[in-house]
């Protein structure tokens, strides 16, 4: 299926759910990428996939770091064609509510997501405390069918902040996004250098339970809005927002 320009692409990261609630979302939106990183393709039971199948793309991926990596695998991937609007979604949206109350607020808001200050939306967004740091010991998936037990490896970084100046930049980080469930204009992926989202890949494939995918799942609101304030640009904007 070839993209046409001055579109609304949601991508969804699968491992094992059930994605019926495509069915709120799919009217919204042109194209439907569902990458799928789990080991059963039963991925409906109620949802017209027929009748809706010419939105949808399905694709495999291997199983490794988890939402963020396809979001990156998919900008890298397209990266000539991103379309206006990107849509960035677990397939786990509907697993508790609050999820699902995000999914309703990303999805009213989409035909409002212009470029630059206004090109990233989250419903989990909070400016970061000066003491933040992101470390993390163990983790398992909140939600039961998603659980592998696989275990949990740690960052070869030693935190949050030594991961971020390798990888992406050194500048003070003022916005983080949680869950990783945002829409985001293409101006604003295009604004970072493609060679931060390749470094990001590679950290993010060494497996899927890991801890350099919770440093990620925090940079998001750094790198798609902070960006938009850069001091160079509009430092009154700035100055209002730190």
């Amino acid at each position: 299926m070839s993209e046409k320009p001055n579109k609304k692409v949601c991508i969804v990261t699968r491992y094992n759910e059930t994605l019926d609630w495509l069915r709120y979302i799919i009217d919204s939106v042109d194209i439907v990428y569902i990458y799928n990183k789990g080991f059963n393709e039963k991925f409906f039971e109620r949802f017209e996939y027929e009748k809706n199948k010419e939105k949808i793309i399905i694709k495999a991926l291997p199983n490794v770091g988890r939402i963020d990596h396809t979001l990156i695998y998919h900008i890298l991937e397209h990266w000539d064609n991103l379309p206006d609007t990107l849509v960035c979604l677990p397939g786990s949206v509907m697993m508790c509510r609050n999820k699902g109350y995000y999914l309703n607020n990303i999805i009213r808001k989409v035909n409002f997501v212009g470029s630059r200050f206004s090109g990233f939306y989250s419903p989990r967004f909070y400016k970061v405390s000066p003491r933040f740091n992101y470390n993390i010991d163990n983790y398992q998936c909140e939600g039961i069918c998603n659980r592998n037990d696989n275990p949990f490896v740690k960052s070869e970084y030693v935190d949050f902040q030594a991961w971020k100046k390798a990888l992406v930049d050194d500048r003070p980080m003022r916005y983080v996004a949680m869950r990783t469930m945002f829409s985001v204009c293409k101006e604003n992926i295009q604004h970072i250098p493609k060679k931060v989202y390749e470094n990001l890949l590679t950290s993010l494939s060494v497996g899927d339970n890991i801890e350099n995918g919770h440093f990620a799942e925090r940079i998001w609101a750094h790198i798609f809005r902070q960006y938009s304030f850069d001091t160079k640009v509009t430092p009154q904007l700035t100055e209002n927002e730190s």
